[in-house]
C-alpha cells in the first residue's frame, strides 16, 4: 500500500482555497486561508485596476467582516495544467454572504459574482522533514490573479 500523499488538481486546489477565504468567519481563519492561497509577491488586477496584495486583503476582509456564513457556488471552471504544481485556472462563481448585522430582524446579505483567472505555481520551498517523518506539504500559490467582480447587496 502506498503512503504517498496525492495533491489535488489545480482546479480543485483553487476552488478549495477560494472557499476557505470566503467562508472564513474568524480573523485567524481568514489570514491562514489568504496566505495559503496567494504568493507574497502576487500580481493582482481587479476590474482592470492593479492592486497590491495588502489592498486586496483589505477589500476581502471588508466583505467578510462580521460574517455569519457564506455559500459559494462555482458555475464554471477551466484548467490548463502544465504540471501538477503549475498551470492556469479560470473560475466563475457566485458567493452569497450572510452578515451578523440584522436589518428589521433579517440578516444582511450580499451577493458577489466573479470571474477569476489564476496563474498557480509551486513557489514555496519544502521545509526539511525530521528524519523518518513524512508530512503533507503544498507549496503552490497564486502568482497572478485577474478578477472581474461585482458585489450586489440583497434587498
Amino acid at each position: 500500500m502506498s503512503t504517498a500523499i496525492v495533491l489535488p488538481g489545480l482546479r480543485a486546489w483553487a476552488e478549495q482555497h477560494l472557499q476557505a477565504i470566503i467562508q472564513a468567519t474568524t480573523k485567524d481563519a481568514f489570514t491562514d486561508a489568504f496566505n495559503a492561497f496567494l504568493f507574497k509577491d502576487v500580481k493582482i488586477t481587479v476590474n482592470a485596476k492593479a492592486v497590491t496584495r495588502e489592498e486586496y486583503e483589505k477589500e476581502l476582509r471588508a466583505q467578510a467582516f462580521d460574517e455569519a456564513g457564506a455559500e459559494v457556488t462555482f458555475s464554471g471552471a477551466v484548467e490548463v495544467q502544465q504540471t501538477l504544481e503549475k498551470g492556469v485556472v479560470g473560475l466563475f462563481f457566485t458567493a452569497t454572504i450572510v452578515q451578523n448585522e440584522l436589518i428589521q430582524g433579517t440578516p444582511k446579505q450580499s451577493q458577489i459574482t466573479s470571474s477569476l483567472n489564476l496563474v498557480i505555481e509551486d513557489v514555496i520551498p519544502r521545509p526539511p522533514n525530521p528524519l523518518g517523518v513524512h508530512g503533507f506539504f503544498d507549496g503552490r500559490r497564486v502568482t497572478e490573479l485577474n478578477q472581474v467582480v461585482i458585489d450586489t447587496p440583497s434587498q
